[in-house]
This record gives structure tokens, C-alpha cells and sequence, in this order.
């Protein structure tokens, strides 16, 4: 079936599919469009005899799906949601505890080559952007490197990283 095909069988019948789905007080408008592309993309793989009986049945199955995944979720009002959302000062200690050791790391890391690596100050220089916060692409711009080679290096970088932090 066509996407036009598709389109116009849709129309055909949206009227009804409307009525039934809100007889069984179920209808949900992003529901409805969601259920329309995935039974489209069915439509392309299956044929469909009966298209409002086979539309209200996808409804019904995702409309299922999304009752059962709402119901593992527990609702929290917004004085709850506030009261998750304060931050643990133990919490900060730990990232900050963190941050200084992986500056020590780093540090170490550009103050002592390693054997068989050919480009330490490249690899240095790689790390120190990134821990800026630049993204593989802008270091890549800024080194006039490829951004595979810099993806590589970091990949490099955090295995030495990982190796260094075991001592």
C-alpha cells in the first residue's frame, strides 16, 4: 500500500475509528498519530483487509503497553518532586574528590610519556581541550586532524588513564 493509499484509507475511516475509541473512552490524539505510523509502516508488510478492525486493534495493543509502563512509575506531587531534587552535599564531596583526582591523573599523564606512544603531545593536547569541555569535532577543527583520530586518541587516553589509576 502506498503512503497516498495509506493516507486516504485513514481518512476513509478516521471518523469511525474516532467514535469507537472514544466509546471505549480510550482516545488520545498522540496516541492516534503514533498508531497511525506504526501501522503504516505494518501496512508495508502485511495486507489489511480490514482496516478500521485492524487500526483500533494496534490502538488497543499500545494503549496496553502504555497503561502497563505507566503503572510501574509511582506519581509524585510537586512538594515530592522539590524534595528529590535537593542535592546532596556528600554527593558534591564525592564529585569534587573525583574531579581533583582525575586532574591528577591527567597531570600525570602529560608529565610522563609513555613508551610506544608516538604523539604524547598531540595526545596531551587532545585531553586538555576535551577536559574543556570542547567536542570531538570542534578539537578535531582546532588540531586539523580528523575527528576519527581524535575519537581514537581519547579511546587511547582513557585505557592509559584507566591503566595509570590501578597503580
Amino acid at each position: 500500500m502506498t503512503a497516498k493509499d495509506f493516507g486516504d484509507t485513514y481518512l476513509r475511516y478516521q471518523e469511525s475509528i474516532k467514535k469507537v475509541l472514544n466509546s471505549k473512552k480510550i482516545y488520545d490524539e498522540d496516541l492516534l498519530h503514533d498508531t497511525y505510523i506504526a501501522l503504516y509502516e505494518h501496512s508495508q508488510r502485511a495486507d489489511m483487509p480490514n482496516f478500521p478492525g485492524t487500526f483500533v486493534e494496534f490502538y488497543m495493543a499500545r494503549y496496553k503497553r502504555r497503561e502497563v509502563n505507566e503503572s510501574n512509575y509511582e506519581a509524585y506531587s510537586p512538594e515530592q518532586m522539590a524534595a528529590l531534587d535537593i542535592i546532596d552535599e556528600s554527593d558534591l564531596a564525592y564529585r569534587e574528590q573525583t574531579g581533583k583526582r582525575v586532574d591528577n591523573l591527567i597531570r600525570y599523564f602529560c608529565e610522563h610519556p609513555q613508551k610506544g606512544v608516538r604523539s604524547h603531545r598531540r595526545a596531551c593536547k587532545v585531553l586538555r581541550l576535551y577536559r574543556q569541555g570542547l567536542t570531538e569535532c570542534e578539537i578535531s577543527h582546532m588540531l586539523k586532524i580528523s575527528q576519527s583520530a581524535v575519537h581514537q586518541q581519547l579511546e587511547s587516553i582513557i585505557e592509559r588513564l584507566k591503566l595509570i589509576a590501578k597503580r
